[in-house]
């Protein structure tokens, strides 16, 4: 059997999370209101340990996937040809091609890795836009250790560290463009879809840790953003320094902004975390890209992925089971088709609505919100862990600072198919602890 360097450790409380002290804290002290999703828990408190070993696989598979799809977006910005096979709407082509113009590389992204049966992980896709998780990535580890993780726990062999420090690095980033304490070069804006408690408590969370840090910060709907007297954008007459977003710059095709908003970034006034330039690294079609460029490269840390034109309905069908569907900027495991979780029947159905899509977009140009770029990718079999909650499968998220390692956020699911409603833990990787050194030295430890 191989030994994996990845476990589900059980607290000594079953059910810590019942517990109505830490229940309160994890709603009002780090703002998690999503933590029920459809009667069932979305997070809990029995943490996901690695080992070192583990750890340094898991970095190294996420930045080296960072860095191909990196470079798959150059291409496409130096390239229309290359671009066009993205599909984008114009307006987000503009915002995109502004942020390079304006040298705004800024990136928060993380990296989706799967645990495969031999015990090494592979990416299998990129959230370079707006990723989630931040509020988790804080509550969790610290509610674990309330919960009595490090005194004691079974089977804990060395030091426990948190690794996750994605929150605070990005305020801290945030607060710097906007000037340093003060926000003397304009307020920090943290856009997010207004309609939605669980986007809400991203921004309010943002908001927090930015005025803890002496920055100014308001929240605002993307669609708030004007252009300001004299250059930049401003929201209720205060210039923005610098915008956060979460909300993908895709849904923001054919706001009456658009002109302000690509102005001010081109001229530098205006810089943006995850910068516009991201979105074609943010597609699943930069992996697909990334492997016709460097096939060899690009094996080693993605299964195989092609664009969907490039494979033939009949072939996808026969190896019904080897493949996994998937829209080029879908999110939260949505347009994501499993096909060894999908009957042949249905799969095929699939098959035939996406070769339809691909054949219209292909005869017209790019309207409305954007077109949609579809691809395939080989299905990976996982390992699978034992849980409090029986065997399941973890989707390990690598979040990445400018590209530079900043934390974990882990999810479980049952299926190969991890989307809104897959279990969220928190994340600690194991050090070893030096021969002799005392008992008291196994415990967990906080990340400075």
């Amino acid at each position: 059997m191989i030994a994996l360097g990845a476990r589900v450790e059980p607290l000594a409380v079953a059910d810590p999370l019942g517990l109505p002290s830490l229940e309160r804290e994890l709603v009002h002290e780090w703002l998690v209101w999503d933590a029920w999703v459809s009667g069932k828990r979305r997070v809990d408190l029995h943490p996901l340990v690695l080992s070192s070993g583990a750890h340094r696989d898991a970095v190294g598979v996420a930045e080296r996937a960072w860095a191909l799809v990196s470079a798959a977006a150059d291409r496409a910005a130096s390239d229309a040809g290359e671009r066009a096979r993205y599909r984008l709407h114009p307006d987000v082509e503009r915002l995109a091609a502004a942020a390079r113009r304006g040298n705004d590389a800024g990136s928060v992204a993380r990296v989706d890795l799967l645990l495969r049966e031999d015990g090494r992980f592979v990416a299998c896709e990129v959230n370079a836009d707006c990723p989630r998780g931040y509020n988790e990535t804080l509550a969790l580890p610290r509610l674990a250790r309330a919960a009595g993780l490090g005194r004691g726990a079974a089977g804990s062999r060395g030091v426990l560290r948190d690794p996750t420090c994605i929150a605070a690095r990005l305020a801290d980033r945030l607060v710097e463009r906007s000037g340093g304490p003060g926000s003397p070069r304009g307020v920090v804006a943290l856009a997010y879809a207004t309609a939605y408690a669980e986007d809400l408590q991203v921004s309010a969370l943002l908001e927090r840790l930015v005025v803890e840090r002496g920055g100014r910060a308001v929240r605002v709907a993307p669609t708030a953003l004007a252009a300001a007297d004299g250059g930049g954008v401003a929201v209720r007459g205060e210039r923005v320094g610098a915008l956060y977003r979460f909300y993908p710059v895709e849904w923001m095709a054919g706001q009456k902004n658009i002109d302000a908003l690509a102005r001010a970034t081109a001229d530098g006034a205006l810089t943006s975390m995850s910068s516009f330039a991201c979105i074609h690294a943010q597609s699943k079609l930069a992996m697909a890209r990334a492997f016709a460029h460097d096939r060899a490269g690009a094996a080693a840390v993605f299964p195989e992925t092609v664009a969907f034109a490039d494979l033939s309905l009949e072939e996808l069908a026969r190896e019904r089971e080897a493949w996994v569907v998937k829209r080029d900027l879908s999110r939260v495991g949505d347009h994501v088709f499993v096909g060894a979780l999908t009957t042949p029947e249905d799969f095929g159905e699939i098959l035939a609505e996406v070769a339809d899509v691909e054949r219209r977009c292909a005869e017209q140009p790019v309207s409305g919100r954007a077109g949609q770029a579809w691809i395939a990718q080989r299905f990976v079999p996982q390992a699978s862990l034992p849980t409090p909650w029986g065997p399941r499968l973890v989707t390990l998220g690598v979040y990445l600072l400018d590209g530079a390692f900043a934390g974990y956020f882990a999810r479980l699911s049952p299926t190969s198919h991890c989307s809104h409603d897959a279990l969220v833990l928190p994340v600690f990787v194991e050090d070893e602890v030096p021969a002799g050194a005392p008992r008291d030295a196994r415990r967990a430890e906080a990340h400075p």
